[in-house]
């Protein structure tokens, strides 16, 4: 993204972002090794080559380690009851099976990076983190590989600042576990392009939500950008930006690199002309159709080469 962002105030706990003159910071995004484990899935293997990818290909990106989240302010987005389920009654948790401590540790790390996304692209316009294993974690439960929800995490930290935000969810699965915490919140608008029914939910609100599954790969940019028409008026933005849409990375057979690069394009050009600060988390991305992990991770990275430009 061109240009930068300064902060002024409106009144009192908002912050209006307005175009500065003066030279744009190199992007800022946020990861850190305890993201990784050992093995598993591409969840919880990926980011760390994604991160290699970066330093190799763009370094003028600058990585940071995020601080990681805290059970207490989880509570925001969970019943404390899951939590404790998850942290486990003597902290430690019980319940993430054979990896539980370094899951622990991964899961409090990618959920803290997409909520620190949120406060540098207060300062500066842009943000992201390399996270995955978001958006279907509901309320009370997990699933899907999503132990947490940091997209709803960092839509309480931005609507600390701003008076709205929306959660773009380009993810190959829709994003039931965010709209099952967030969708009575009216400051909140939902926006859901998937390729699949997976975690699906039901819109209650037409003015606020929106649900698409794309079946043909040559609707789906037009689908892209119906629903970027859907969040005019925002105030930030959170991008769930799955690689799974794409056809040989568990998606919609025609939905190719090119396409994808173009709605990373689409998607950053948007919230540059709207001077909309946005962040990015990396979601899906899967070696279902036969990529190796670091295919998939090349994938992820034309995100980060979009928010960079």
């Amino acid at each position: 993204m061109t240009g930068a962002y300064v902060a002024i105030a409106a009144c009192p706990g908002i912050r209006i972002l307005m175009k500065s003159s003066s030279a744009p910071r190199p992007l800022r995004i946020h990861y850190s090794e305890a993201f990784c484990l050992p093995s598993g899935p591409e969840t919880v293997t990926k980011s760390r080559l994604v991160a290699q990818a970066v330093r190799r290909h763009l370094p003028s990106v600058e990585i940071v380690a995020p601080a990681p989240a805290t059970k207490e302010e989880l509570l925001a987005v969970h019943e404390a009851s899951y939590l404790e389920k998850v942290f486990g009654a003597d902290g430690g948790s019980t319940a993430l099976g054979e990896w539980s401590e370094p899951l622990l540790a991964s899961i409090l790390a990618t959920t803290g990076g997409v909520r620190d996304a949120v406060d540098e692209a207060l300062r500066s316009g842009r943000s992201g983190s390399l996270s995955s294993g978001l958006h279907h974690a509901g309320r009370s439960y997990g699933t899907g590989y999503c132990t947490l929800n940091g997209l709803a995490l960092a839509v309480v930290r931005a609507l600390e600042r701003v008076p709205s935000v929306g959660v773009l969810d380009l993810d190959a699965h829709c994003g039931g576990g965010t709209a099952d915490i967030l969708a009575q919140d009216p400051r909140v608008r939902l926006v859901d392009v998937s390729v699949s029914s997976f975690d699906q939910w039901t819109p209650s609100d037409p003015r606020r939500h929106h649900l698409r599954i794309v079946k043909r790969p040559d609707q789906y940019l037009e689908a892209v950008d119906e629903a970027l028409g859907r969040l005019e008026g925002v105030s930030f933005l959170i991008y769930n930006a799955g690689m799974d849409a794409h056809g040989e990375a568990g998606g919609l057979e025609g939905v190719d690199t090119a396409i994808i690069r173009e709605r990373e394009r689409r998607v950053v050009a948007w919230a540059e002309s709207r001077h909309v600060p946005v962040i990015f988390a990396l979601a899906g991305g899967y070696r279902w159709a036969g990529l190796t992990l670091e295919q998939v991770a090349d994938l992820h990275l034309e995100t980060v080469k979009a928010f960079a430009a």
